[in-house]
């Protein structure tokens, strides 16, 4: 059957293309056999000349299987010629012709030999995925292969299955190679049901049990998660627990390389199995027996929050390329069918391909192995994908703070030429290191094979250190990963320790603190602060605000809720959700902290208003990221400090905290009104105005004041005539007065708050005027009162007041106010603020 796989009407095509060229490009869907059958019609090509082929794959458990694959055809054991490297697994020999690699292992081989001397071609394969550590490997392979093999250039195989392959094949500058699809026909079978009507994992379930009855053979469901698996999983098992020859199995990544492979291995009928499975069945695992595919149509990626430095999960629809590929899972070695609970329009209208994941996770390993590589710019590859900018910059500020690259570059540091040297997570490798330094290497290796393996108590408690104990000691605890693959683990961890050369730093600590502190040195940005209940909002749980400014919680059951300060070690959330959840834990002892790290905790003065009291407070506060741990008052102001807090506060409260009174406020208002209308330079008194020159006017007064008492006291008007110049000064007082003489020789109050300006006055007094009052050329506008203050007339054209206005106010005002003048001819009469009586007593 083999021989009738369809890649094999594109090897003679593909072989002439890697003999004439260097690099090609081989889509083939699901089912068409390239993983199983490139790598062998290359082992004999004239370029090889007797070195290896590579072959990258995304998984372990893939890459594991691809090797057992291509041996079997050779009918000969894993290591001879065919052999892989994968984490904590190396099956190869002098012998081996092709190795299947796996997660960073192309990475690690090509820092430790550029030239990759001894490799003729790599083989990225599934490169649809568009895996990190494919991404990396191809943009490194690119550089080496121009800077290294110039005369004897490395070749380049990039195989997917649906792909759009336009920039590869600008980057490669190369046509793709395209094979038909799987090996027998897949029919779609449509529920056509939309997300406003159907509740996803109730038609999934029901798909199921429909696939269950009408078809035979084994069902592969796919699943965006861990937590859709477990709910569907309790649901078959209690329609079809009566099944006899039934199993349902789950697949997802966390579980052990042999948990997988029983999951892939073949029935023999009548038993027969449902496999639950993620994205990891989508394409580069073959599970035996597959007839049919239920599709949720979902989909679940974690989402890096470059600002917080945290992974969220975040679930999409699946797009149209992983539809087609999970669909080409029941065509591998039979005609089938899959399910959907969509239409087949919907079908259509689904996104073309995924996000690469480069512009989703975190970047700081792959920045770790660009600084060994001694790249200085994010651009300085040439990428299929550029990282981020904000992934990029966020991955430089963990290494910094990890003290991994220099502080003005790229360069790594003595100390990041030892974590590049382990090829870890950064985390990591600052946890191994510390933990030799230390002298605490075998604490530590407990601590990185627990993290790095996936928390085998999920759902559980939070308390990290009882999973150390889990590992360590004959404990009953029901974990949900196998103990063996643990160990196995820190075994790996142990080797490796046992390689790092360092002075050690004995450090004087209680063993029951010495775990969460080394946790700390590598997680800082997760030290957690409990904080206060806020009532019945924090009746199911507890708040902890941490480092990098989030606020995640924790289940007020757990052992970790009340502690004052932890370690989120595992802390994650949902798409649409404001705080995260804390997974994984481990309470902290700060003493024990700044004793070890001191360099985690920054101290500085602090003086800030204080609402509560009125005043401005002085603190010596010590700090953690965004925490502030301890706060203790200091008597001694600095008068530079204190008039900076003050400005601040004012700028942030706003001037209306100022003592403003009738004649500062009559002041701007005069200021405000030469600087329309006046030709000279004036400075801005709008209230935007004031705030941004506000050192400049205010300051100086402000280097004693440090209660609202205080500053109710300044003497705002002088303060602002102050800010003046002379020659301002002069010019207001000359042509924007404050006050006006009028015709009975007293002088008013001019109101400039009014536009125009305000000119209030009896009647009586301006006798004789026959000009409005202006300034500055404007006309002011005129307030006639009576007798008793009272407005009369409001006016901005005093000659037309006398002659059309004040006869009827004459009248009017005569019998009430008799003994006040009321002439009948106004501009002949004499101006005065007195009564008859009085005018005649003063002849």
């Amino acid at each position: 059957m083999s021989s009738e796989l369809p890649i094999y009407q594109l090897i003679p095509q593909l072989k002439h293309q890697l003999l004439h060229h260097h690099q090609a490009i081989l889509e083939a869907a699901p089912g068409a056999g390239k993983t199983s059958v490139v790598p062998l019609a290359l082992m004999d090509q004239v370029w090889n000349q007797g070195r290896k082929i590579v072959m990258l794959e995304p998984r372990r458990l893939a890459a594991k299987a691809a090797a057992k694959r291509l041996a079997d055809t050779l009918k000969e054991p894993v290591g001879e010629r065919i052999g892989y490297r994968i984490r904590h697994d190396t099956k190869e020999s002098k012998h081996t012709q092709v190795l299947v690699v796996t997660e960073g292992v192309l990475t690690r081989m090509l820092q430790d030999d550029p030239s990759l001397s001894d490799i003729s071609l790599v083989i990225f394969d599934e490169f649809h995925e568009r895996n990190l550590h494919s991404d990396l490997a191809f943009a490194l392979c690119l550089q080496a292969r121009e800077l290294y093999r110039d005369e004897d250039p490395l070749k380049l195989l990039v195989m997917s299955a649906t792909l759009d392959t336009t920039l590869l094949e600008q980057r490669l500058n190369c046509t793709s190679l395209t094979s038909t699809g799987r090996s027998f026909p897949v029919r779609a079978h449509y529920a056509n049901k939309t997300l406003k009507t159907v509740e996803v994992m109730d038609e999934v379930a029901r798909l199921t049990l429909t696939a269950y009855q009408a078809e035979s053979g084994n069902i592969l469901v796919f699943l965006p998660g861990q937590k859709e698996i477990r709910q569907l999983h309790k649901q078959l098992q209690a329609r079809l627990s009566e099944q006899p020859h039934l199993s349902i199995l789950p697949l997802y990544g966390d579980l052990s390389l042999e948990q997988q492979e029983k999951v892939i291995q073949a029935t023999v009928p009548p038993e027969r199995k449902i496999v639950l499975a993620t994205a990891i069945a989508q394409t580069s695992l073959t599970i035996e027996g597959i007839g049919v595919v239920v599709d949720s149509g979902l989909s679940r990626e974690a989402r890096f929050d470059a600002n917080t430095a945290t992974t969220r999960l975040h679930t999409r629809r699946a797009t149209q390329a992983e539809t087609i590929q999970r669909m080409g899972r029941a065509g591998r070695t039979q005609a089938g069918v899959c399910y959907r609970w969509w239409s087949e329009e919907q079908q259509h209208r689904l996104a073309p391909q995924a996000q690469p994941q480069i512009e989703c996770v975190d970047l700081s390993a792959v920045t770790l192995n660009l600084a060994q590589w001694g790249v200085q710019e994010r651009l300085e590859l040439d990428w299929i994908t550029p990282p981020p900018e904000s992934h990029f910059q966020q991955s430089i500020d963990l290494l910094r703070h990890l003290n991994a690259i220099e502080a003005t570059n790229l360069t790594l540091t003595p100390h990041g030429e030892q974590m590049s040297k382990l090829n870890l997570e950064p985390r990591l490798a600052q946890i191994l290191l510390l933990g030799k330094q230390w002298g605490q290497t075998e604490l530590a290796c407990q601590a990185c094979a627990i993290l790095s393996e996936g928390d085998p108590f999920s759902q559980q408690d939070s308390d990290f250190s009882m999973r150390l104990e889990w590992l360590t000691n004959a404990s009953s605890l029901s974990a949900q990963k196998s103990k063996h693959f643990y160990q196995q683990s820190l075994k790996q961890w142990q080797r490796r320790s046992q390689t790092l050369k360092l002075t050690k730093h004995q450090i004087d600590l209680e063993q029951s603190v010495v775990l969460g502190t080394l946790l700390a040195g590598a997680y800082a940005d997760r030290i957690a602060q409990r904080l206060p209940s806020q009532g019945k909002n924090d009746s199911h749980s507890t708040r902890f605000k941490l480092a990098n400014g989030r606020i995640a919680t924790l289940d007020n059951r757990d052992s970790n809720a009340q502690v004052d300060y932890l370690l989120a070690l595992d802390i994650g959330g949902h798409q649409g959700q404001q705080e995260d959840r804390i997974f994984l834990a481990q309470a902290l002892d700060m003493s024990a902290l700044s004793q070890a790290l001191p360099h985690l905790l920054k101290t500085r003065s602090h003086l800030a208003w204080s609402k509560s009291e009125a005043r401005l407070i002085s603190e010596q506060q010590t700090w953690i990221g965004k925490l502030c741990l301890h706060r203790k008052k200091s008597a001694q102001l600095d008068p530079q400090q204190i008039t900076d807090a003050m400005l601040q506060h004012i700028r942030q409260t706003g001037l209306d905290i100022l003592p403003w009174q009738d004649d500062s406020s009559q002041l701007i208002a005069r200021i405000q009104f030469a600087a329309h209308h006046d030709s000279q330079d004036w400075p801005d008194m709008t209230e935007q105005g004031l705030l941004d020159r506000l050192a400049e006017w205010l300051g100086p007064y402000l280097a004693n004041i440090t209660t609202q008492g205080a500053l109710n006291k300044l003497p705002l008007k002088q303060i602002l005539l102050d800010s003046l110049s002379w020659e301002q000064q002069r010019r207001l007082n000359e042509y924007v007065p404050d006050r006006l003489a009028v015709a009975s020789g007293n002088q008013h109050k001019i109101d400039y708050r009014q536009q125009p300006p305000k000119l209030s006055v009896k009647l009586q007094e301006v006798f004789g005027m026959t000009q409005t009052p202006s300034v500055l050329g404007q006309s002011l506008t005129l307030e006639l009162l009576s007798p008793n203050q009272r407005p009369l007339a409001v006016t901005h054209d005093l000659p037309f007041f006398w002659r059309e206005a004040y006869p009827e106010v004459k009248k009017e005002m005569r019998g009430r106010y008799p003994k006040h003048p009321w002439p009948d001819d106004p501009i002949t009469a004499q101006a005065t603020a007195k009564t008859n009586r009085a005018l005649r007593a003063s002849q």
